[in-house]
């Protein structure tokens, strides 16, 4: 039998234990209020400088007039990071995906100095986004163990013993007894986008069993402050397929706060049913922040102050990022700069024919030539034109700025039909494909299913209807686009196509193109590779 004295040491041990775990539990013993600074990247596309690099940034310039003037580029966003790390106590740096894809300097390394720049700028997080898969699972598991950075993925499901590195559904981080749990999500339309060949057999879940499955585990957490970082973003006029940011904030209310990318936009502070968006751009443009101000006696996260802090020209490059990547620069700013032929006149993206452009029939021509195509399907990828006179590797990434391969088929002329009959759908828009080695007559007017007639090869043959002609696309329209070509994907998988996927770069296909045909000559003439019917002149560009 213990003593008194003993008795009242142990429950003075007792006393003290329970006083331990009071003032380590949130909101024990501090009464304080608790500040932490969320920052995050978006849509970043391999963007170090600002330079004109090959990648969107020109064109995301012209969709938003608010970035005239702003530098942009992850060096200069490192200055920024360093900063507000040097000035705030309990920082948090997250990308909302699209990292490393985009960019001549990532392309020449497949990622490895978007890899070692994570590492630099110690992120935090990374989310999967849709462009990170460009390269295939493979290359996308390289750069996650090269970057060593933990990947936030709820909606994506590995086949077992394959899942990325480093991957979870979720982060999470104490500060002073304030937990802070943040979870990722992916894009569900990535199938739709990339072909099942660079997926690894990865699986993509709906948005809404995602979020459920992933929230079931955070609340198990007790988090003080719940925040959702998707690669989906924010639309004024509704959600799509792709983007649900508007149905996730009225299916979760458990979220605080949900930070966005995929649609380049930026957001600076929105509230969507009752719940804080922000959303960062793009190209690191922007440095979105996010200051969070938690009450620990309260319980109870008092502000969210969302603020897009503009990565200006005056602004110096990180100097040891700078140091880390200054060669792989230099390597893209040769390559870009490299003479491959003389064009002899301009070619425009969209020469009033939408789709039927001169750019469009230089892709479609170069793809044809490098696979052995009789017929390609192909729409102008950007806004830029070819000038006349030198052609460099610059003027090839900027009309070909995604990473696509080339896929074949041999299909029947019906088959083509009902395929150009699909594309029809999109006259007018800038989804409209247009063709190389064939021409037909559009009429919008007539019925769905008979809008296209008279289909000949460029020859003047019209070949019978069972006669297999090469049908060449590339790989995200062979993916369906996005969605919007489910028909063209299922006639080339149909099992008499005999579909092959090339490894021919779609970008190098152009360019060696060029170089053949130098100096490069296109016919740009209206009606050069597709006849329209009466209504088809009567339509505006979206």
């Amino acid at each position: 039998m213990l003593s008194k004295t003993a008795m009242r040491s142990n429950q003075n041990v007792f006393l003290l234990c329970l006083a331990l775990l009071w003032c380590g539990r949130p909101g024990g013993a501090s009464a304080r209020e608790v500040a932490i600074t969320l920052l995050h990247t978006a849509d970043v596309h391999g963007t170090l400088e600002a330079c004109p690099s090959g990648n969107g940034e020109a064109r995301d310039r012209e969709q938003w007039p608010e970035l005239q003037g702003k530098a942009g580029g992850l060096l200069r966003c490192a200055t920024l990071i360093g900063k507000i790390r040097a000035q705030a106590e309990n920082v948090v740096l997250v990308d909302c995906g699209d990292f490393f894809q985009g960019s001549v300097e990532s392309f020449l390394t497949r990622g490895g100095v978007m890899a070692r720049a994570a590492a630099c700028l110690k992120y935090d997080a990374l989310v999967v986004g849709n462009h990170e898969f460009d390269w295939g699972a493979d290359v996308l598991r390289g750069f996650y163990r090269k970057a060593q950075v933990p990947v936030l993925c709820a909606g994506l499901v590995a086949p077992k013993g394959e899942e990325l590195p480093f991957s979870a559904p979720m982060l999470v981080r104490e500060f002073e007894g304030v937990r802070l749990v943040v979870i990722g999500l992916t894009n569900p339309l990535i199938p739709s986008w990339s072909r099942p060949r660079l997926l690894g057999g990865m699986h993509f879940q709906d948005t809404f069993e995602a979020l459920r499955a992933a929230l079931a585990g955070a609340r198990k957490l007790s988090p003080d402050i719940l925040v959702l970082v998707a690669h989906q973003g924010w639309r004024e006029w509704g959600d799509d397929r792709a983007n649900n940011i508007n149905a996730i904030a009225k299916c979760f209310p458990d979220f605080d706060l949900i930070i966005g990318a995929h649609t380049h936009q930026a957001v600076k502070a929105s509230e969507v049913s009752r719940i804080v968006y922000t959303q960062a751009g793009s190209h690191a443009f922007w440095l979105g922040r996010v200051d969070l101000l938690y009450d620990n006696r309260a319980r109870k996260l008092k502000k969210i102050v969302p603020a897009l802090v503009p990565v200006e020209g005056s602004l110096p490059p990180d100097a040891a990022l700078e140091a880390l990547v200054e060669a792989d620069i230099r390597a893209a700013k040769q390559h870009l700069g490299r003479k491959i032929g003389e064009n002899r006149r301009e070619l425009k993206a969209d020469a009033g024919r939408c789709g039927q452009s001169g750019i469009q029939t230089l892709i479609a021509a170069s793809l044809a030539e490098a696979a052995g195509a009789e017929v390609v399907l192909h729409g102008a990828l950007s806004q830029a034109s070819l000038p006349a006179g030198a052609i460099r590797m610059a003027d090839v990434w900027r009309i070909m700025p995604y990473e696509n391969t080339i896929g074949m088929a041999n299909l029947t002329m019906a088959e083509i039909r009902e395929i150009l009959e699909e594309n029809a759908g999109y006259f007018g828009k800038t989804q409209f494909r247009g063709v190389c080695g064939i021409t037909y007559s559009l009429d919008r007017s007539a019925p769905r299913g008979a809008r296209v007639s008279s289909l000949r090869l460029s020859s003047g043959r019209a070949p019978g209807e069972a006669e297999r002609i090469a049908f060449a696309v590339n790989s995200y329209d062979l993916a369906s686009a996005g969605g919007r070509f489910p028909r063209l994907r299922e006639i080339m998988e149909g099992p008499a196509a005999g579909l092959i996927e090339t490894d021919l770069d779609a970008r190098e296909a152009v360019a060696g193109y060029i170089r053949r045909h130098s100096p490069l000559e296109i016919e740009t003439a209206p009606g050069a590779a597709i006849k329209h019917g009466p209504a088809a002149n009567h339509t505006s560009r979206e």
